[in-house]
């Protein structure tokens, strides 16, 4: 699977650059659109649910918002195991706990909390030194 990062510093940019990725995978025939189920993924136009046995993800692009991690978003490439192909929009980490297991591995949102967790801890040291030299300063 390939994975791309993608750092944004404003909201109109992301919503550019989402809808520009997005617009480049319709190309490549990823026109289905999906959403996550806690055991599957849900598609609008064929109505079906589709198992984790039955999807593969062939790339993803995490579009992280510097400014309001809240709003980091994930946009996934996904083929079907009968040839159809699709695309899901989902927001990192938010309801992640009502997701299965096998669901959380085929999405590799493990990878995506562990990388947000690792941002916020980085972010926590940043300030913490930061008042560290503070306190040495005076």
């Amino acid at each position: 699977m390939k994975r791309n990062q993608i750092a944004i510093d404003g909201t109109a940019n992301k919503d550019w650059i989402i809808t520009e990725t997005l617009n480049i995978l319709k190309r490549k025939e990823y026109k289905l659109r999906l959403r996550r189920e806690p055991t599957c993924l849900y598609c609008f136009e064929l109505q079906k649910s589709i198992t984790p046995k039955d999807f593969t993800v062939d790339e993803s692009y995490y579009f992280e918002v510097t400014f309001n991690p809240d709003a980091d978003r994930m946009l996934y490439a996904i083929s079907f195991s009968q040839g159809s192909k699709g695309f899901l929009i989902d927001t990192c980490n938010v309801y992640t706990d009502n997701i299965s297991q096998e669901m959380v591995q085929k999405l590799k949102l493990d990878k995506i909390k562990n990388h947000k967790n690792n941002l916020a801890n980085a972010g926590k040291m940043k300030k913490q030194v930061k008042l560290d030299n503070e306190a040495l300063a005076f």
